[in-house]
């Protein structure tokens, strides 16, 4: 891997949520189509944004991407900045087409030339013409355009002939983020869309915000017993992003759950895999306990790191130094909690209990 676009839209594909052989499917959209074509319509559709993806992966610069050497270019650099927005381009395209439009009965999007600029400006996508033109590579067929350009005032048409359900699959799915400020399900084509009506949503206040994400159904198990273990404690939590993924932040103070600070765990989605996040400050308390736990909890807390640059200028005050099994270990604490695993069904309590028996003080 080379570029940065690739890199985040390798993750963007991943992030194309999985979805059951049967799924729910509200009546109110059962008056467009049945439920197997709307539901072959998504299928088809899934596989067309994927094919994007593969392609963007295998040649970015021929899908009109941004091609930023990740040895030139850090983490930090607005042009990674940038291939990150980047890597949402396609599915901003099939979001801006799918809620611009009106949905004939032929299934076919007809939509206003002057409103799709509009929309388009208000994504950041600048010419569309050229992408209209790529997406025929896959099946979608616009018609309207003039030497092959949109022009004001006038109308286009998108379609799909070879199965008009894509197209009637698209509307719905676009309409509905539109409308419940939703985008980033649209972008994972997160199927749960179609569960409730255009205005109504019934799921992401969870746990499921995070572990919809997760490809393996071990770790959504782990993620879900994890969270109703804290909330049996009486933690409180919020909602966060980062680059990687979405995270749900757990404190046990609701003040601190109002300020953003001090969480004492984070489950996160890291690249679409379950990685739990914890603070402990005072490994005192809880060594002689750690020493009696399972191998894979010990071999979790052996584990040490190098430090960030704090710890080499000497200035650290948030990284942790202790002894474990005759090994010295050095967890950093400055940007994220000092301990992450990925815990299984059987050790996931281990953590917990060590972070509520070592207290949130310094020794």
């Amino acid at each position: 891997m080379k570029y940065w676009i690739e890199r985040w839209s390798q993750l963007r594909k991943k992030e194309l949520m999985s979805y059951p052989n049967e799924f729910t499917i509200h009546d109110v959209y059962k008056t467009i189509c049945t439920h197997e074509e709307l539901k072959r319509g998504f299928e088809e559709l899934y596989e067309i944004l994927m094919h994007c993806y593969e392609d963007i992966l295998n040649d970015p610069a021929s899908m009109l991407l941004p091609i930023y050497d990740m040895n030139e270019y850090g983490y930090f650099s607005k042009e990674a900045r940038a291939s990150r927005e980047e890597s949402y381009k396609y599915a901003k395209i099939f979001y801006v087409l799918g809620y611009s439009g009106e949905l004939n009965q032929n299934g076919k999007l007809c939509i206003q030339v002057d409103k799709l600029k509009e929309q388009c400006k208000a994504l950041k996508i600048t010419n569309i013409n050229a992408f209209l033109n790529i997406l025929s590579n896959y099946g979608i067929v616009a018609e309207g355009l003039i030497n092959g350009k949109i022009k004001s005032n006038t109308n286009i048409t998108i379609s799909f002939p070879d199965n008009k359900n894509v197209i009637i699959a698209l509307y719905i799915l676009a309409v509905k983020s539109n409308n419940t400020n939703r985008f980033k399900d649209f972008c994972r084509l997160n199927y749960k869309l179609f569960e409730s009506d255009w205005s109504t949503i019934e799921y992401g206040n969870s746990v499921d915000a995070v572990s919809d994400l997760f490809h393996s159904e071990q770790d959504r198990t782990v993620a879900q017993l994890i969270h109703n273990e804290l909330i049996s404690r009486n933690y409180y939590y919020n909602f966060q992003d980062w680059n990687e993924g979405p995270q749900i932040r757990y404190y046990k103070k609701e003040s601190d759950r109002n300020r953003n600070a001090n969480a004492s765990f984070w489950l996160t989605s890291m690249d679409t895999e379950l990685k739990f996040y914890f603070r402990i400050t005072n490994m005192d308390k809880v060594l002689e306990n750690i020493k009696n736990c399972p191998k894979s909890v010990i071999s979790n807390f052996l584990v040490s790191d190098n430090g960030c640059a704090n710890r080499i200028s000497g200035s650290c005050v948030s990284g942790i130094s202790y002894e474990l099994n005759d090994n010295i270990i050095w967890r950093c604490g400055c940007c994220n909690p000092n301990f992450q695993v990925t815990p299984s069904i059987d050790d996931y309590i281990y953590y917990i209990n060590a972070v509520e028996m070592a207290g949130n003080k310094k020794k």
